[in-house]
């Protein structure tokens, strides 16, 4: 594992602020390390953010997938969709590179 928890969130809250995908910023940000559990011989962040209490009623959880090998968001599940990343180095940033739905 390359990254540690806290470039994980660090790298995690620096995607939602690129993508601009709002997120309850005074709940808790969850950090979960995971080594092959979900994807099979990749290590992997789960970053979990609160949002959608306006408009659902009750907060409902985003979860940002982070190779911990190469420190590159892989994507981000929500609520019926989820949205594939991608990073522009010369410009440190990362941008949608498609999303479902």
């Amino acid at each position: 594992m390359n990254l540690t928890k806290e470039q994980a969130l660090e790298i995690g809250i620096k995607v939602m602020q690129d993508i601009r995908f709002e997120y309850d910023a005074k709940d808790e940000i969850k950090v979960v390390y995971d080594q092959g559990k979900i994807y099979p011989n990749l290590n992997i962040w789960l970053i979990g953010f609160m949002y959608g209490k306006e408009d659902y009623g009750r907060n409902v959880g985003a979860n940002l997938i982070i190779n911990a090998d190469t420190k590159l968001p892989k994507e981000l599940l929500f609520r019926n969709g989820s949205i594939t990343l991608s990073y522009d180095a010369e410009k440190d940033k990362y941008f949608v590179k498609s999303k479902r739905p």
